[in-house]
Formats: structure tokens, C-alpha cells, sequence
């Protein structure tokens, strides 16, 4: 395997790669120059990539820190898609506010990745936002204010937002589940502090009334997803993109059954269980708009 050709994406974060061959277990060299990618750079894209299931869960498992991760022992979920063409695949339609995958589960989810497996254009990009560096740009007079503050995640806070627009997609959950989590929240793997709150799972800032905290929020919000802080992966067919779940966030415009057809294969490392994520085995989520 050649050397690997790395190309920025945005001056704060992510990288395009090439010179990847979707083999497992990757070369000791390979796996040290991408985990150190995924530190500097929170998200890892890779073009035109022909990865199965196996490789983009062993990557996934790799750049998480399982140094040992033996690809042939993996647990793999073939069937874990987001998808407007599957109605039971995950998150089927409409628009996806900013958020950590299982925000609500204190160390949980550590990397995330979409594969295009079927992708026609013009097709709904993701977008991703950097919430360390939000943290490290927070303006002074927004800092004080959430200082030593916590914030209290839920599976899906969609409903506390005060403009949300019909087109959000809400799930209703069989177990509801929160954690608390200080706003400047230390990354457990790197050390970093990034912004840790969201429009999807933050349900509401301890000790502040809804009106006061859905404020200071929105002026939160404001600052983590400025246009000129957002990625806009405009996706094709063979695109592999794997993230740092804790560093970035991400979200989506609304997508339509009507719409190209747009599949995309999903890991989440570790992968939640029944009882973390609150959806039991035997009832499928509930995916609803205010339009439907």
C-alpha cells in the first residue's frame, strides 16, 4: 500500500484521503498516520472508497482505540441505514438538527462514519460543524455566562426548541434517558474542551428557566453553526466519511421519500445497546414531523 495523500478540507478541521485500500487489517503504519488524523483533524473522507461492512466497522473500531480489534470477530450491522428508500431505516425522512450520536450516554458513542451505498444526485448533503472549536473561539461574554454550567441531554429535545420549523424530524423513544454534562465538556480520549450542547439532545441548562436557557442556547447555537463554521459533505456513491463523535456534530437538510434515492450505511462505535439507546428490540422508532 502506498502512502497515504491527505488534502484539507476547512482551515479548522477535516481532511480528504487517499491512497487507502479497503483492506483489513490495515498496515501498523497506516492505522498510526490515521489515527493521528482523526485527533488533528476530527473527520476522515474518503472518495470512491469500495469498503463493506467489515472494513468500515473495523475502521471505525481502529480509530476508536481498539488496537486489537480482530476484523474477523466484528459485530456488524449490514442493515444499520439511513435511508429515504427503507421507511424502517434509521431516520428516514425530513431535516436533522445538530447533534452527537448518543449525547445522552456519558462516554458513549466515540466515532461514527456514513458509507454512500446507494447515492443518486442530486443528493441531501451532511453537514458538520467543529464543537472544539467553537469552544475555543466562544466569545468572552458567552463563556462567563457558562461557566462551571451543566447541561441536561435527552434522546430528542427537538420539541423544547422555540423555532423549529415543521421539517424536523422527531423520534419518539420507548425509555426516556438523560445524563448531565458540563457544557464545556472535557473529550475523554484527547483532552480537548469543546462546546457540548445541541439543538437535537440538549434538553435544557441546569438551574436556568426554560425562557432564560432557550436564550442563552440560541446564542450558543448561533455561534456553534455560523455559515462560515460548517462543512457541507456533498455526497457521492463510494463515499466512506468517519468523524470523531465527541469533536464534531453533525446534521442534515430535510430529506424527502420523493427525493433521490440516498442510502447510506451507518456505524457508531461502540454500538448502542437496547438499553442505552431506549428503543427496544421488539418496537421500531417512531419517526414523525409536525407536518405529517
Amino acid at each position: 500500500m502506498a502512502g497515504l495523500q491527505v488534502r484539507p478540507i476547512t482551515s479548522e478541521f477535516g481532511v480528504e484521503i487517499t491512497g487507502v485500500e479497503p483492506v483489513a487489517p490495515l498496515p501498523a503504519e497506516i492505522r498510526k498516520q490515521l489515527k493521528t488524523l482523526l485527533d488533528e483533524c476530527g473527520l476522515l473522507v474518503f472518495r470512491g472508497l469500495d469498503a463493506d461492512t467489515r472494513f468500515q466497522t473495523y475502521l471505525s473500531e481502529m480509530l476508536a482505540g481498539n488496537d486489537s480489534v480482530n476484523p474477523d470477530d466484528l459485530r456488524l450491522f449490514d442493515d444499520f441505514r439511513v435511508s429515504n428508500v427503507d421507511k424502517d431505516n434509521a431516520s428516514p425522512f425530513g431535516r436533522l438538527l445538530y447533534h452527537h450520536e448518543l449525547m445522552w450516554v456519558e462516554d458513549g458513542c466515540k466515532v461514527a462514519s456514513l458509507y454512500g451505498k446507494h447515492v443518486e444526485q442530486p443528493s441531501v448533503p451532511t453537514l458538520f460543524v467543529s464543537a472544539e472549536h467553537a469552544w475555543k473561539t466562544l466569545p468572552g461574554s458567552l463563556r462567563a455566562r457558562v461557566g462551571g454550567r451543566f447541561a441536561i441531554h435527552c434522546q430528542d429535545a427537538t420539541r423544547q426548541r422555540r423555532h423549529n420549523t415543521n421539517d424536523v424530524l422527531q423520534i419518539a423513544f420507548d425509555v426516556e434517558k438523560f445524563v448531565r454534562l458540563p457544557i464545556g465538556y472535557r473529550h475523554p480520549r484527547n483532552g480537548q474542551t469543546v462546546l457540548y450542547v445541541c439543538p437535537l439532545a440538549t434538553h435544557h441548562i441546569e438551574g436556568m428557566d426554560y425562557e432564560e436557557g432557550e436564550t442563552l442556547l440560541e446564542e450558543l447555537f448561533d455561534h456553534l453553526y455560523a455559515a462560515e463554521n460548517v462543512y457541507a459533505h456533498e455526497w457521492r456513491q463510494g463515499d466512506l466519511v468517519i468523524w470523531d463523535n465527541v469533536t464534531l456534530q453533525h446534521a442534515r437538510p430535510n430529506v424527502s421519500f420523493k427525493g433521490s434515492p440516498r442510502v447510506l450505511r451507518k456505524t457508531m462505535t461502540p454500538h448502542p445497546t437496547s438499553e442505552q439507546s431506549g428503543l427496544t428490540e421488539d418496537k421500531a422508532p417512531k419517526f414523525s414531523t409536525a407536518e405529517t
